[in-house]
């Protein structure tokens, strides 16, 4: 009996508590257990099946002591029948708990949490993420090897309990809100954490050092689980808006002050199979998502937002393509689905429509033989603008056309997750029926290409690229307006590799891009990469690339300390080198840089860093014109965050530049917070920037006698620039399900321009006095934007929203910087109030 007892250990996993913990190497294994009684989700875990269910107990943690033994015991059980897992985790704690409320996906902040993430597919690569507080907050989330995708919202119900000896947290996941292989017997990726908030301490079930690549592919395993069933194939959830205005219609003699309206549309979820989805949403509105921020944008480049609307990004994931930075942009940007009209009107007296809209978009996504694959189309509708002509006549115009957007996405996992391929192709169909739709926009637009990743076996080192390619169709009207626009400047007089084909009806143009990261290792990591972009690439029609025309090489190295010492926790320090040039092979953009990261031992976070950018030519500063020199700059910030697991915190980030010709940049910013309950947090972020441009682009004037610079004259001004702006966050929680969000933007930015001068030659950077007139370019712009969103989770999956948005704008042309002045005009100026109330209703079927 003895000899056994010492010989089994050595030729099989063994046990503890359930949990088998497996020989070296081999991730650890959790079992899940059948039950055919009913499980009352109450916090309580006193129904028979738990106490019959086998135990995870074994935690390690991550922060803030690596390696060693979780300072609070953890046990976890999990149960499954017909319709749903269960999954019942009692956290053991001595100390007291922390519970902050917040509406769904808030962030973790200092509260405690428990989560289980759950890769079904067991594809290595993907996981669905269910977290919960003490107070009953629910977050969910689609974890990828790349990112956290929190847009994600399943159906699924969570009850917590919290006594003298720790808290309880009770799940039930139906099976319809997972995906997983159609077998009878399966093994899921499983990873349980947990949270300590008031020593910030990170346990989990299955244990990676921080010198290894974590994540998705080192997760444990989940077995027991045998005929599942998938549940419910089709959910929907219908809904219906209704919408006040109360604007002021200014020029627009269509609009009164008070415009009342009411629409319905439907989301749609159908399971094809257990392993492939199909959603779907007809007429959608997004009166509910956070206003974008103002931006003043005086450059060559278009502003680049994010994506807030949960249709296009919950499941985002799979669309990722390429190696992000490194390559000549995105080629797949969804923000260009339902975008602002492209087209003017006549005359300013007009009601133009602010958004395309989107009359229905359909997204399958899932796996399919081994291969991850997601397609989305969708269709916008003509958007018609109403004018007033220079005769008082009503006019029609068409400032949008019909479009049709088609993406697909293909991707193949292998080796454990450690190996990957895949293709992308977009493409995009509009409807041109006038002859000013054919002349302004492309007919039709496509884009696709490959890509690749690669880890080794102990995943510390990664070799990834792309290759892509775009094809554009229009008439020859419509293609040089692409070729003369600022990511090509094609009639940049200097480029002898570049010329504006008149008579052209297509382009078509290529990028790629390669890199060899060392992503793992106790102390150094880094990468080496480059990319080429050629001057016809052109994806902008449902992609994102500011420029083309470039030549790319980058190198980067990273030192690391995550074992703490006498004064810090971790540190890290980072430095690059980047290299650009265009097709001609002249220098357009050289950097180095240097940057500090730190943890104190208080939880406190430093960050700096010094950036050089040396002297080399830009070909975008004459907006078309020819080469002109690209100062050298200096140029450092610092920032210091306290400890935010405290009531109040402050953070505050100081930046300052200064180029070789005088041109400068300051700026000092501060993110105060307060969190003085339990229900309620307040975030004010105040940035004051002030910067003088040596010289600002102003016009070009035809000139054939002045040769130097081609027989045009680019003209240039000094601008000295103030910006004030200050976003606010209120949130304030009633109960889990019951959340208040407020945000408010107000924004004073002005400019005063000096007297113009002209560029004197190419490829220099020295100007001289410009007699002739210019219009005044002096600006005051005022602004204020928020909105207030009341979300209330009313029955499971179903929610009402009560929106209120408000604007505010004004633009003046005093130059200066007169903070009463400018303010108080803020505050007399009319807003725009907009009140939106949307409820919608789940139900599967």
């Amino acid at each position: 009996m003895c000899i056994r007892f010492l010989v089994l250990p050595l030729a099989f996993p063994f046990a503890l508590g359930g949990q088998t913990i497996s020989p070296a190497g081999q991730p650890p294994v959790s079992h899940a257990t059948r039950t055919t009684s009913p499980i009352r989700l109450d916090g309580k875990l006193d129904e028979g099946a738990w106490s019959a269910a086998r135990v995870t107990d074994v935690f390690t943690q991550i922060d803030p002591r690596e390696g060693e033994r979780a300072s609070q015991r953890t046990d976890v059980r999990v149960l499954y029948d017909d319709e749903a897992l269960y999954i019942g985790a009692r956290m053991h704690d001595s100390g007291p708990i922390t519970a902050r409320l917040g509406r769904r996906d808030m962030r973790l902040g200092d509260s405690d949490w428990f989560g289980v993430m759950l890769d079904s597919y067991h594809d290595h690569r993907t996981a669905f993420g269910f977290d919960v507080n003490p107070a009953g907050v629910q977050r969910d989330e689609v974890k990828t090897i790349n990112q956290d995708d929190n847009s994600w919202d399943a159906v699924w119900r969570v009850a917590t309990s919290i006594d003298s000896g720790g808290w309880t947290a009770e799940y039930r996941i139906p099976f319809n809100q997972l995906r997983f292989r159609p077998d009878s017997v399966l093994t899921w990726g499983v990873q349980f954490e947990r949270i300590i908030g008031r020593s910030r301490e990170y346990a989990v079930s299955t244990f990676i050092p921080k010198s290894e690549r974590g994540g998705v592919p080192a997760y444990g395993h989940l077995e027991g689980l045998r005929q599942l069933v998938p549940g419910a194939r089709l959910e929907i959830l219908p809904y219906t808006v209704a919408r006040a205005e109360y604007v002021d219609p200014g020029l627009n003699p269509y609009r009164t002050r008070s415009e009342y309206s009411s629409s319905v549309g439907a989301d749609l979820r159908y399971r094809v199979a257990t392993n492939l989805t199909l959603n779907a949403s007809v007429n959608p509105d997004f009166g509910q998502v956070e206003v974008d921020p103002a931006v003043v944008n005086l450059g060559v480049y278009e502003t680049f937002f994010e994506e807030k609307r949960p249709l296009f990004l919950e499941g985002s994931e799979i669309f990722d393509f390429g190696t992000g930075n490194l390559s000549g942009g995105d080629i797949f940007y969804s923000r260009r689905i339902g975008r602002q009209p492209t087209l003017g009107t006549p005359t300013n007296r007009a009601d133009r429509p602010g958004t395309a809209p989107i009359l229905g978009a359909a997204k399958l996504t899932g796996k399919v033989r081994g291969w991850s694959i997601g397609s989305l189309a969708a269709l916008t509708g003509r958007a018609d603008a109403r004018y007033l002509d220079t005769s008082g006549v009503n006019r029609n115009v068409t400032v949008e056309p019909r479009t049709m957007y088609v993406v697909g996405r293909g991707r193949r996992e292998t080796n454990g997750g450690r190996s990957m391929f895949g293709g992308m192709v977009t493409g995009v169909s509009r409807t041109l029926d006038t002859d000013v739709l054919r002349s302004a926009l492309r007919s039709s637009a496509t884009a696709g290409g490959l890509d690749f990743r690669h880890e080794t076996t102990d995943r510390e080192w990664a070799i990834r690229g792309d290759v892509e390619s775009s094809l554009i169709r229009g008439t020859p009207a419509s293609i040089v307006a692409v070729q003369r626009a600022s990511r090509h400047y094609f009639q940049r007089p200097d480029a002898n590799h570049l010329e504006v084909d008149s008579a052209a009806t297509s382009l078509f143009g290529y990028g790629m891009s390669a890199a060899v990261t060392k992503q793992g290792g106790e102390h150094w990591r880094g990468e080496v990469g480059g990319a080429i972009t050629s001057p016809r690439y052109e994806v902008n029609d449902l992609g994102f690339a500011n420029r083309t025309d470039r030549r790319d090489v980058q190198v980067n190295v990273r030192y690391l300390e995550n074992r703490p010492g006498a004064l810090l926790r971790q540190s890290s320090t980072f430095a690059s080198v980047r290299s650009e040039h265009n097709f001609a092979g002249e220098p357009i953009l050289t950097i180095a840089n240097v940057h500090f990261n730190a943890h104190t031992l208080s939880y406190w976070r430093m960050n700096g860093g010094v950036r050089r950018q040396f002297r080399s030519f830009d070909d975008r500063l004459t907006r078309g014109g020819p080469l002109a020199i690209r100062p050298a700059v200096w140029s450092g910030n610092v920032s210091v965050d306290t400890d935010d697991r405290r009531p109040v915190t402050a953070d505050v980030e100081l930046f300052g530049s200064r180029d070789e010709a005088g041109g400068w940049t300051w700026r000092a910013g501060t993110e105060l917070g307060l969190k003085l309950s339990s229900r309620w947090t307040l975030k004010v972020e105040p940035t004051f920037t002030r910067a003088y441009v040596f010289a600002q682009y102003v016009t070009t004037v035809s000139d054939p006698s002045y040769l130097p610079t081609y027989g045009r004259r680019y003209l240039f001004a000094p601008l000295s620039q103030t910006e004030l702006g200050i976003e606010t966050r209120l949130d304030f929680t009633f109960a889990p399900g019951l959340t208040l969000e407020t945000y408010v933007q107000p924004l004073i930015s002005t400019g005063d321009y000096g007297e113009a001068r002209q560029l004197v030659a190419a490829r220099r950077y020295d100007f001289s006095p410009y007699t002739g007139a210019i219009p005044g370019l002096d600006f005051n712009v005022r602004s204020l934007r928020g909105n207030s969103v009341l979300r209330w989770e009313w029955r499971e999956g179903s929610t009402l929203y009560v929106a209120w948005q408000q604007s505010r704008n004004d633009e003046a042309a005093y130059g200066d910087f007169d903070l009463r002045r400018d303010g108080r005009r803020l505050a007399d100026l009319r807003p725009d109030n907009i009140f939106i109330v949307k409820m919608n209703y789940w139900m599967a079927l």
